[in-house]
């Protein structure tokens, strides 16, 4: 990495706190904004996290403009990227058309980038999660959340899948996305890869609290058309499947992670009874 570092000078290293996933540093310097080293901090087979499909679908979106340049990367997956100014959005946004339409903008941009070889599939992903979560030899710490969310799981519809599938970024939570002077940059690309752009869509809404007029307002300027009822529909769904991702997401990392940055079966509980997070599955 010294490659990117100044040969002279203080380096002043804080670490960014929003991310559940890694260790995230903004390392900086006089007269520079500095750069961000991420440190991978998942299970990436447990989690089935594709490093290479990251790397990949990261350099073309900042090709495109939406994201950080990537400056410097080892075999560890420690990843150097440009510093981008700005702030996310709280977790309880509201948008207005100001700051709705850039964030559509950069989506449908998004979609149109070049095809990578990488699929992300959220219900084979959930899939896979739970296996992993019922062979882990501490299963028997939370057998009745794993039975709870399985259940879940079978309840869930499952779209069609479409034959053209999209670049997608996969994780469009208001974290995930940086703001400054009107213009929206994303990031955190470790779910990105080929998907239906509806799911993407669909964690938008959610995770943005769009109302009706403005899901009808974004869907017409990412994808130029009307949202009809077959495609509302499946946009539900894919809000469904958003919400348990999160939840099965939780139950894993509290096995193979343990409780070494958040409380993740607290966070489960809370998330479970948040009728603004969660109106679909109710807890027995």
């Amino acid at each position: 990495m010294n490659s990117i570092l100044p040969e002279q000078g203080d380096l002043e290293v804080s670490e960014l706190d929003e991310g559940f996933s890694n260790h995230t540093y903004h390392v900086r310097w006089p007269y520079h904004l500095g750069i961000v080293v991420r440190i991978s901090a998942l299970n990436d087979a447990a989690f089935c996290v594709n490093r290479s499909a990251e790397l990949e679908i990261w350099q073309k979106a900042a090709e495109y403009g939406l994201t950080a340049r990537v400056l410097w990367q080892n075999e560890l997956n420690v990843v150097a990227s440009e510093f981008l100014n700005g702030k996310t959005y709280s977790w309880d946004v509201q948008h207005t058309t100001l700051t709705l339409v850039p964030i559509c903008q950069a989506m449908r941009e998004l979609h149109s980038i070049t095809a990578v070889s990488h699929e992300y599939d959220v219900f084979v992903l959930m899939a896979s999660w739970l296996d992993h979560i019922e062979h882990h030899p501490n299963h028997h710490e939370i057998k009745d959340l794993y039975q709870q969310a399985s259940v879940f799981f079978q309840t869930l519809t499952m779209p069609v899948r479409p034959k053209r599938l999209s670049v997608c970024h996969n994780d469009l939570n208001p974290k995930n996305m940086l703001v400054k002077d009107g213009e929206v940059r994303l990031i955190d690309w470790e779910c990105a890869g080929m998907n239906d752009p509806l799911f993407d869509f669909a964690v938008l809404v959610h995770a943005h609290h769009l109302n009706d007029e403005q899901i009808k307002q974004a869907y017409l300027i990412i994808f130029e058309a009307k949202p009809d009822a077959q495609h509302s529909a499946i946009i539900t769904q894919y809000r469904q499947a958003y919400v348990l991702r999160e939840l099965i997401w939780l139950l894993l990392k509290h096995l193979v992670s343990g409780a070494q940055d958040l409380d993740c079966l607290q966070w489960y509980h809370a998330l479970l009874t948040d009728p603004v997070f969660n109106p679909y599955f109710t807890a027995e």
